[in-house]
């Protein structure tokens, strides 16, 4: 096996990973300071710190290559995460770009630069035709090359949520995936082989009109050549899922890839062709009556002093043989 095989992809949203400090520019963290309603200081931020940095190790010594996060703050609190004593002796590197989103959360994407080196590093700003002045979280692009000598194009999503309602909040989704697949398009029209991961928390499911129907991300039986390969489609088939929502568990985060990666055109290829739901029980919050959610930071205001409302998810890759 090889060393770059046993180093995972991974995307976790972290369930606001916010500073304690009130930023004047940002509308909406004031909760996440010690007077807000959260009375998120600075031991809370400190445990919420080293829980995630204990999520990302526990695949033991071989710490993931590359993380995509979702509900970062800023880059302060992912310099504070890599500092953690659990991760800083791993020296992991940043990237991440500021995003005009209301609530001011961003992506974020974490890598070790003994597994790969960034060749490039842009943001994609979501901006809607029918409606300019909404401002949500951008895409992260992130173009590497691993130390195997192979290119992989990395995007990092956060798509708008479904505070509004589904219906009345499903065109912002659709609307950015319409602006991702653009994206896409331009690089399989430059190597219709390009190795390209999809990842984020998509608020919407696999099946759904968004993910399905305009990123055109399909089933491994059920693609025509052009489609993208949804790795998470038969857990959500199955009734998993990485987050509850209503009391129903949901795969809202997803492993999203080309099928020049699946097939392994360029000689990479995700090991088992699949993706996984990292379901440790140390992440999970066990009721009396046996059932399990997310062990999360917070319920409303409620402090729950766990790890996230959302479960990672990760897959692997490795040369083809």
């Amino acid at each position: 096996m090889s060393e770059l095989s046993q180093h995972p992809v991974l995307f976790y949203n972290v369930e606001n990973l916010f500073d304690t400090f009130d930023d004047p520019h940002v509308y909406g963290d004031e909760e996440f300071t010690p007077e807000g309603e959260k009375l998120w200081d600075t031991e809370r931020f400190r445990e919420k710190l080293e829980n995630l940095s204990q999520a990302l190790t526990f695949f033991g010594t071989k710490i993931p290559m590359a993380i995509g996060l979702a509900e970062i703050e800023n880059r302060y609190v992912l310099e504070a995460l890599i500092n953690t004593s659990v991760l800083k002796n791993y020296q992991l590197k940043i990237v991440h770009f500021d995003s005009e989103d209301r609530r001011g959360i961003d992506c974020g994407f974490l890598y070790n630069p003994e597994l790969l080196t960034v060749e490039l590093e842009t943001k994609i700003v979501i901006q809607l035709d029918d409606e300019p002045f909404f401002r949500t979280r951008d895409i992260l692009h992130v173009q590497a090359k691993l130390n195997n000598g192979h290119h992989v194009h990395f995007f990092v999503n956060h798509w708008p949520s479904r505070r509004e309602g589904i219906e009345e909040s499903e065109s912002r989704r659709t609307g950015t995936a319409k602006i991702l697949r653009r994206e896409i398009d331009e690089i399989l029209h430059s190597d219709p082989h390009a190795n390209i991961i999809v990842m984020g928390d998509f608020n919407d499911t696999p099946v759904n009109h968004s993910i399905h129907k305009i990123l055109r991300a399909k089933g491994q039986h059920e693609q025509i050549p052009g489609d993208l390969i949804n790795l998470l489609i038969e857990e959500h088939n199955r009734g998993e899922g990485t987050h509850v929502r209503d009391e129903k568990w949901e795969v809202f985060d997803q492993f999203i890839v080309s099928q020049g990666l699946l097939q392994g055109k360029s000689g990479l290829e995700v090991v088992k062709n699949n993706a996984f739901i990292l379901r440790d029980e140390r992440l999970m919050h066990t009721f009396d009556n046996g059932d399990k959610i997310p062990n999360s930071s917070y319920s409303g205001d409620f402090y729950h002093g766990g790890y996230s409302d959302h479960l990672p998810i990760y897959l692997y890759l490795t040369n083809k043989n």
